[in-house]
């Protein structure tokens, strides 16, 4: 890995030395003189100073020596290459005093995707090798086990291969050279190990036998209900105890106003951009002598309801055609009533087709953003008679307002079950970064265009 950020280095300078070259061809010769200037006034050294610190921050982080999950290392390489850019330009002017060059910018600017696409590279031809694969053992009580699973498999760039679980209890019952033969029976060579959830005295048992044995081992606290991301760490001086500080981001004022900025500035710019799409679709829609918006009421922050603005997908007389089907048709009821939706929905129009398989009919929810209704992110817009399937949890979908797209979506929409969609939702409002909000933008794109789960 750390192979290949040298050579995400030595491409993203490459490439900015040939664009360079290519635009202006003096300034490429004198940059390729200094290159061969290997001295004193080599101005490259400061920038070598920036690239050591970037892989440390990288080796601080775990990029080398865990397995970190795709989207914290996206946005450990996002947040550090800006760094890196901009203390590069610093030792520049300062230290140097030199102008900013357009080659030192785009470096850095070039640094991030070839970083992450030759990381990927890496970790295929690490896969291919069998050098990437982590045959992993889950120690944990039933009720944990399928959690940690599919936090584990979820990621498949992590490369974790679960190879079978164990309770604690029947692992504490096993003197210390039983468990080692235990786990090398089961090709293990690495151990996660849930704690907080069962029998205390075997889960403290089972943790002190694993260290004895020397086995890698993590650590799975129990916090079902609590927000996992932003956890601080404090331990005490000769106690065997650490603390976690956890608190929900959505709940201080300072983010909320922050993830109401980045929407309304967003969506500003997505309505200029995609004017001419908008009026285009419109005039398809308004084709068969209906109108070209359909505005459904939803279920809003704090409960309050408000109009969902969309590209009109179904047939002027909707709600007769769906009463009629549901009252012949029992099982187009029960899909009905365990989804509220239908795979074979009569009600669609042609056009009205190809905008939901698109999702460009939900466009128009821009506007929805810009009136303050939604944000570019969040829990899927519900109606009124969806708020008793989210129980208790429905205080999490007060706390935050319903989204043009969000975990949901790029987790597989219509091929999610309701209680799944119920606990993205949930999960999101308790763990929101501007980061993950970032992440899942970028990630609903090849979630539209891959039509995943999309009917």
């Amino acid at each position: 890995m750390v192979g290949a950020d040298l050579g995400a280095f030595v491409t993203a300078a490459f490439l900015a030395f040939a664009v360079t070259f290519a635009s202006n061809l003096s300034p490429a010769i004198r940059a390729f003189d200094n290159l061969t200037t290997l001295g004193a006034d080599w101005h490259g050294w400061g920038t070598l100073l920036v690239l050591v610190g970037l892989l440390g921050y990288f080796g601080g982080r775990g990029h080398y020596t865990t397995r970190v999950p795709s989207w914290t290392q996206l946005g450990d390489v996002v947040i550090a290459t800006l760094v890196a850019l901009s203390c590069d330009t610093f030792l520049s002017i300062a230290i140097y005093d030199q102008p900013v060059q357009i080659e030192g910018l785009l470096r850095w600017v070039l640094f991030a995707p070839s970083l992450l696409l030759l990381r990927m590279s890496a970790r295929a031809a690490l896969q291919l090798s069998g050098l990437w694969t982590l045959n992993t053992l889950i120690v944990a009580d039933a009720n944990e086990r399928e959690s940690a699973r599919d936090a584990l498999t979820s990621d498949p760039a992590l490369g974790y291969h679960v190879i079978g679980t164990v309770s604690p209890r029947d692992a504490a019952s096993l003197p210390d050279i039983e468990l080692l033969q235990l786990v090398a029976a089961r090709g293990a060579n690495f151990v996660v190990a849930s704690v907080g959830g069962g029998d205390l005295q075997a889960e403290h048992a089972v943790l002190g036998a694993l260290r004895r044995t020397g086995l890698p081992l993590a650590i799975v606290p129990a916090v079902r209900g609590l927000p996992v991301v932003g956890f601080h760490q404090h331990y005490f001086l000769g106690h065997d105890i650490v603390m976690l500080l956890s608190r929900s981001n959505l709940s201080r004022p300072f983010s909320r106003l922050l993830k109401s900025v980045f929407d309304l500035t967003a969506a500003g710019l997505l309505v200029v951009l995609f004017a001419p799409l908008l009026f285009g679709l419109a005039m398809l829609v308004r084709a068969d002598g209906g109108p070209a918006f359909y505005r459904h009421r939803r279920i809003g922050a704090g409960g309050r309801v408000f109009d969902c603005i969309k590209f009109r997908s179904m047939v002027v007389d909707a709600d007769q055609v769906l009463r009629r089907l549901l009252a012949s048709d029992p099982k187009a009821a029960a899909e009905w009533a365990s989804a509220q939706k239908l795979r074979q929905d009569p009600r669609i129009t042609p056009i009205g087709r190809f905008l939901r398989r698109s999702s460009l009919d939900e466009l128009p929810q821009l506007f929805n953003v810009l009136r303050g209704e939604m944000s570019l992110v969040g829990p899927r817009p519900i109606v009124t008679s969806e708020i008793a399937r989210y129980a208790e949890d429905i205080e999490y979908y007060y706390a935050a307002k319903p989204g043009l797209t969000g975990l949901w979506q790029v987790s597989g929409r219509n091929d999610t079950s309701y209680d799944r969609r119920v606990r993205l939702d949930v999960w999101y409002v308790r763990n929101w970064t501007l980061w993950h909000d970032v992440a899942i933008l970028f990630k609903t794109v090849p979630a539209v265009f891959q039509r995943r789960g999309a009917h």
